[in-house]
């Protein structure tokens, strides 16, 4: 194997974890809100003050993060999108526009990047909030 199919094959595992991460962080995200919801909807289940401010803030981080989680599928499949665009053009020997889409394909994927980082890190922040929620709830239970 060359250097360049190993790179080549590298960069399609890179792409399809990149995904699949992704993926996982939007269902995590919507699993994290419908196990929250659930939890308190129980009947003898009263929140205290701090609770509350827990739950519409760790809920919104977890809304922020599908947000993101969405917004990256969207970018991802322009960045890919441009990507065929350079490939065609390339091959036709067009070349006008190709250092520009380049350049345009760059930043796509440093956004991709940059959102999903973003997204992980309001899943987590999210995710620590309400758990504190269940935590404080069942004090008495686990201690």
């Amino acid at each position: 194997m060359t250097d360049k199919e190993s790179y080549i094959r590298w960069q399609n595992i890179r792409i399809t974890q990149f995904g699949f991460a992704n993926n996982l962080i939007i269902g995590l995200s919507i699993a994290q809100i419908g196990y929250i919801v659930n939890f308190i909807q129980s009947d003898n289940l009263v929140l205290n003050c701090l609770q509350k401010k827990l739950f519409w803030f760790g809920g919104g981080l977890s809304l922020v993060s599908i947000a993101l989680g969405i917004f990256v599928v969207f970018n991802r499949l322009e960045d890919f999108r441009l990507t065929a665009k350079i490939a065609k053009n390339r091959e036709s020997n067009i070349i006008e526009s190709l250092e520009t889409d380049r350049n345009k394909s760059t930043k796509l994927g440093k956004k991709s990047w940059n959102a999903f980082i973003w997204q992980t890190s309001t899943f987590i922040i999210g995710f620590l909030l309400l758990l504190i929620i269940i935590l404080i709830e069942l004090k008495s239970t686990i201690t």
